[in-house]
């Protein structure tokens, strides 16, 4: 079942450049789509600055887009307004990618988690305590915590409360933007397991993003590859990494160490490392193809013309390489 539904979604901003100068346009998500399901995990990857944080953003409202549509369950989220987008906000919640920075230092871990339920009048107050200590024990955390405040916790326990503040008003989506980043190696494989479990026991889907290509490989059932605002391949997680098509998916998995490697892409090492390694403006792209000042398969109409996501055996995949053919005349 389809859960939520983005369409040709976008976001522009004109970042200035002086005080008697224009600013410039910058394309931060260029006309994106994809679905997820219930119990789904859809993961978005991609290099910094590709657009991953400006869409994680729209879809919770943080952010307003400049086209396209979000349709949860059927429903435009931006043709919300007042208790039916509040009623949106109990559906869809939001783990940050710094647990430091998105807890409230001066709140106790009580007064955080028990917040959105007086909001939303989930519970009435004298159930407060015990809704707070239960959402604790559900991150692995004990009860006795909840009058702490966040800076008597490790990143690993952060992190763990701002899964439980996500989980306060029972969501059916989760948006985790970058969740692990932040943590040690050790923390981030118990804070993947959580969601995880998390993920059977009460039936949560999941936008999960990341540039760690283990993490969405092992997390994720569809995947969609962003670079420069606009998703170049989409499709099965299991699929898409074991075989790859387009030329930017195939140096991203390349790149990454891997002692058995399940995909060699023909790539010279030392060009592939050159290539991913040189700076990208979105304010300069190319008229055509986002990719074609670094791709290594580039030809004549990848400059000139932009392709479209064509679906093949599938896959997603928009590059001129599988382009479909236009019909005979």
């Amino acid at each position: 079942m389809e859960l939520l539904k983005v369409n040709g979604l976008r976001k522009h901003y004109t970042s200035s450049s002086g005080l008697f100068k224009q600013g410039t346009r910058v394309q931060a998500v260029d006309g994106i789509s994809f679905n997820i399901g219930v119990n789904k995990v859809f993961a978005l990857v991609g290099e910094s600055g590709c657009g991953k944080s400006t869409v994680a953003r729209m879809l919770v409202r943080l952010t307003e887009p400049d086209g396209g549509e979000v349709l949860f369950k059927g429903v435009d989220i931006f043709s919300l307004r007042a208790e039916t987008l509040k009623a949106y906000r109990r559906s869809v919640q939001i783990i940050f990618q710094d647990p430091f920075a998105s807890l409230n230092p001066r709140m106790s871990i009580f007064s955080t988690l028990s917040e959105p339920l007086r909001i939303h009048g989930i519970v009435p107050k004298r159930q407060y305590k015990e809704k707070v200590a239960d959402l604790l024990h559900t991150v692995g955390l004990t009860s006795d915590v909840m009058n702490r405040y966040p800076h008597e916790f490790s990143g690993g326990q952060r992190q763990r409360i701002c899964i439980a503040r996500a989980l306060t008003l029972s969501p059916e989506l989760v948006v985790a933007d970058e969740p692990l980043s932040s943590l040690d190696v050790s923390i981030q494989a118990q804070i993947l397991n959580l969601l995880a479990e998390l993920k059977q026991k009460i039936g949560l889907s999941y936008l999960f993003i990341s540039h760690d290509l283990h993490v969405v490989q092992y997390f994720s059932d569809q995947t969609g590859v962003m670079y420069m605002g606009r998703i170049v391949e989409q499709g099965a997680t299991d699929e898409l990494f074991t075989r790859p098509l387009h030329p930017y998916t195939q140096m991203l998995i390349s790149s990454v160490p891997q002692i058995n490697p399940i995909y060699r892409t023909p790539v010279d090492r030392v060009h592939l490392n050159n290539v991913l390694e040189e700076a990208s403006s979105h304010a300069a792209l190319p008229s055509g193809c986002c990719f074609y000042p670094r791709c290594p398969r580039r030809f004549e109409p990848c400059g000139k013309i932009v392709p479209t996501l064509n679906h093949q055996n599938g896959r997603w995949t928009a590059c001129h390489l599988y382009a479909v053919p236009s019909p005979q005349t």
